[in-house]
């Protein structure tokens, strides 16, 4: 700057914006370069790369990509929450212990397991014995409160005398999907952190407890 202004302080403005532009440009064109990816970094990691508030993954089921949309759009509406930023994904499809899938997807496994060593699932829906298999991995599950469940429509899972789940069906779908007529459909919360508000309003979502605010729920 000091060296252009020794050069053009003889100049007209004219004269002056000319001779910058011809001799450097190419500095002014680094440096727009530069504000420019300062700007798309800052856009990026500030607005657009927001991390999920909820996020469910839903285990040997059969993958629903615009189901998952419309539980989570439903889900979204009843708790009052942006919808992009919460994550339903049933596209986990794998073997384990003696059960073997068809068209298992083995890496979804251990994304599944890496999700839950980082803390980024906020609960599971999950057979009766891969909630088994979890806890023979070391993995363990939160405590509900099973007088809440019931008033809130649902039917508490009992493991051991303590309430760690809530029942979302038996046989079904599960004899279908695994071949086992005495199979159970769990929602369970990892127990990697505190249960989260979101995790609490989608345990009362599922039980089918009506939100305070009118909201009307979606038909599936």
């Amino acid at each position: 700057m000091k060296e252009i202004r020794e050069k053009t302080s003889g100049m007209g403005r004219k004269e002056a914006c000319s001779y910058i532009f011809t001799y450097y440009w190419y500095h002014m064109l680094g440096i727009a370069a530069a504000a420019a990816l300062i700007l798309l970094f800052a856009v990026h990691y500030g607005f657009g790369n927001k991390k999920p508030v909820f996020t469910c993954v839903i285990v040997n089921q059969v993958t629903d990509g615009e189901e998952d949309l419309r539980l989570r759009d439903d889900f979204a509406g009843w708790a009052g929450l942006q919808k992009e930023r919460i994550v339903i994904d049933s596209s986990y499809l794998f073997s384990y212990g003696d059960l073997r899938m068809e068209g298992a997807n083995e890496s979804s496994y251990e994304k599944f397991f890496f999700q839950w060593r980082n803390r980024e699932l906020d609960a599971v829906i999950v057979p009766e014995s891969f909630y088994r298999h979890c806890k023979g991995m070391g993995g363990s599950f939160h405590l509900l409160e099973e007088r809440e469940i019931t008033e809130a429509g649902g039917l508490p899972y009992m493991d051991e005398g303590e309430c760690r789940a809530v029942l979302l069906n038996e046989a079904g779908l599960m004899e279908k999907i695994t071949g086992r007529q005495d199979e159970k459909l769990l929602l369970a919360f990892p127990e990697t952190r505190e249960l989260s508000e979101e995790s609490k309003s989608f345990l009362k979502y599922m039980c089918g407890e009506e939100p305070q605010t009118g909201y009307r729920r979606e038909e599936p």
